[in-house]
């Protein structure tokens, strides 16, 4: 203790020194290292936390990112899909459209020339009759009274309805031709002679007089027509 009284120092104080430092460690231990180093590892939790945080929102964000991606291509899909169906019903509601209103105009037509065949044989039958008067009364003029009416109107009755012979060879589906329309007693007389009902009677005034007879590709042509350019022939 003398030696350390040679140099000055105080035993006691220093000792008492030493003890507050100890103290002052030990406090500032428990008071202020122990918050502190709490406060650094919450901090440190909290930094981590953020990180985990950030990376989170990162990946969701390239998932956001790659979700509207896919979102935007299935939807120019989906678009580009109905466009097509759309394009598609367009096309084919536009064939119907076409088909239908060609049918209609085709309908039309038909029509009307069912109508201007009707009309026109009705004119040929009115025609037929004046046509039988005024060959009657030719006839009566050129002949004088030597043949009555009745047989004057058979005569002139036989040159649009003459069935010629060769024509009752014919068989199979026939198709008969007259420059007139056939009344129905006329048309039952030539079921009757050809031996069958399947005839069909069509007018064609363009043959003037006379008869065709067709079936299977074969046909009989009495027509007055024909006749007529057999005259020609015959006389050049």
């Amino acid at each position: 203790m003398d030696a350390l009284g040679k140099l000055g120092i105080n035993l006691g104080l220093l000792i008492a020194n030493i003890a507050n430092l100890l103290l002052m460690i030990v406090l500032l231990r428990v008071l202020a290292y122990k918050p502190i180093a709490d406060m650094l590892q919450r901090r440190r939790e909290r930094i981590a936390e953020g990180l985990r945080n950030a990376r989170a929102a990162e990946e969701a964000l390239v998932s956001a990112e790659t979700d509207k991606k896919r979102l935007l291509d299935e939807a120019q899909a989906e678009a580009q899909r109905i466009l097509r169906e759309a394009r598609a019903r367009a096309d084919e509601e536009a064939v119907q459209i076409k088909a239908k209103a060609q049918a209609e105009a085709q309908y039309v037509v038909e029509e009307a020339r069912r109508g201007a065949v009707g009309e026109r044989d009705r004119v040929m039958a009115d025609m037929r009759s004046q046509i039988v008067s005024l060959s009657t009364a030719a006839a009566s003029r050129l002949l004088g009274a030597n043949l009555d009416e009745d047989r004057q109107r058979q005569l002139v009755e036989d040159f649009f309805t003459h069935i010629p012979p060769d024509a009752k060879k014919l068989t199979g589906s026939l198709t008969v031709i007259t420059a007139v329309p056939l009344r129905a007693d006329e048309q039952s007389r030539f079921e009757k002679e050809f031996g069958t009902e399947d005839v069909t009677f069509k007018v064609d005034p363009a043959i003037l007089g006379g008869v065709i007879v067709r079936a299977d590709g074969q046909q009989v042509d009495d027509s007055y027509v024909k006749q007529l350019a057999a005259l020609r022939s015959s006389l050049s």
